[in-house]
């Protein structure tokens, strides 16, 4: 029987870009100005190529969407970055509360 699959990891890099750039409807110089911006650290396949995550895509994919709104880029990454950082810290308050019988 074979092993598990990383179908279902959010973090295993299983998109090239041009697939992840079609599934969000942007252009790769998009993910790739996304990412110098440091909305994320794209994976390199062995032969140099980007490959994306599914969480990579969700960001970018957020970040298309201030955009799209009239927002910066560099802005648009500030703010996915703080949804991201606090939805992190909402997440460990739970963890705390439960823990603590709170």
């Amino acid at each position: 029987m074979a092993g598990p699959t990383r179908l279902g990891d959010a973090d295993f890099p299983g998109f090239a870009m041009g697939a992840a750039a079609e599934a969000l409807g942007v252009t790769p110089a998009f993910l790739r100005a996304a990412e110098a911006a440091g909305l994320f650290a794209a994976h390199r396949s062995s032969g140099g190529h980007r490959r994306y995550s599914r969480d990579d895509l969700q960001r970018a994919d957020r970040a298309r969407q201030l955009v799209d709104d009239g927002a910066r880029l560099n802005d648009a990454v500030r703010i996915v970055s703080l949804e991201y950082q606090l939805a992190a810290a909402q997440a460990m308050i739970e963890i705390l509360r439960r823990d603590s019988g709170g």
